[in-house]
């Protein structure tokens, strides 16, 4: 995201509003990455968005590379689904119970994706990653994962874990609060690393290899193995 110089002198709403947010939020935030602590500077608060541009408290203006992390790959509000969402909130927002549009959308998944037998949807990437875990492990009866340094799977503890020294290495604890005993079971190497992969698989019994197909989060990479 490109950043005016005006941000550096005209930031007083963001500033107050981010006053008021530490004192109810963690960090004043409710995802580590909206800290700002790898790009550096005071957050700004985001105010509205349209296109491809966001403009903040202030009214600073942006040219906006992030789109909410990936899934405003259509911009920010665009007519046709502003559209389709007010045609639909008609008939209510949340049932907690089926619904038939919930098999439309599996079914265009599965015409999208034809290896795809079943489809469970969650409320977040981190419950999709647990629950792939969860299950591979009862599947195989195995306890192992091997996940690739700079991956993101979300915040679960099976996923928030460092490689040690060494090329594939059993995974140390990268956040506080995850047992050394569970960190451990996960192991770690060098994503585009496919002897690693394969000198790994034969040597501990993976429930599971998990996978981003293009590395986004620790800057873009592609596959090349």
């Amino acid at each position: 995201m490109t950043t005016p110089s005006t941000l550096l002198t005209n930031n007083a709403r963001s500033a107050e509003i981010m006053a008021r947010a530490r004192g109810r939020f963690p960090g004043g935030v409710n995802s580590p990455v909206r800290a700002f602590r790898g790009v550096g500077g005071e957050p700004f608060v985001a105010s509205r968005g349209k296109g491809a541009r966001v403009w903040d408290a202030d009214g600073n203006e942006y040219l906006d590379y992030v789109l909410s992390w990936g899934p405003l790959v259509l911009g920010h509000a665009p007519e046709v689904v502003l559209e389709a969402l007010a045609r639909v909130m008609q008939d209510g927002t949340s049932f907690g119970m089926p619904t038939e549009r919930e098999v439309d959308l599996a079914d265009k998944i599965a015409d999208r994706m034809p290896h795809l037998e079943m489809v469970r949807f969650t409320s977040s990437g981190t419950e999709a990653a647990m629950s792939i875990a969860r299950l591979a492990r009862a599947i195989t009866k195995r306890e192992h994962i091997l996940k690739f340094e700079g991956c993101y799977h979300g915040h679960a503890d099976a996923f928030l874990v460092k490689a040690g020294s060494g090329v594939a290495t059993l995974g140390l604890p990268d956040s506080p609060g995850v047992p050394d005993a569970l960190a451990k079971l996960t192991i770690t190497c060098a994503y585009n690393d496919l002897e690693a992969v394969e000198r790994i698989a034969r040597e501990v019994p993976l429930a599971a290899i998990m996978l981003e197909p293009i590395v986004g989060n620790g800057g873009y990479i592609e596959p090349t193995a």
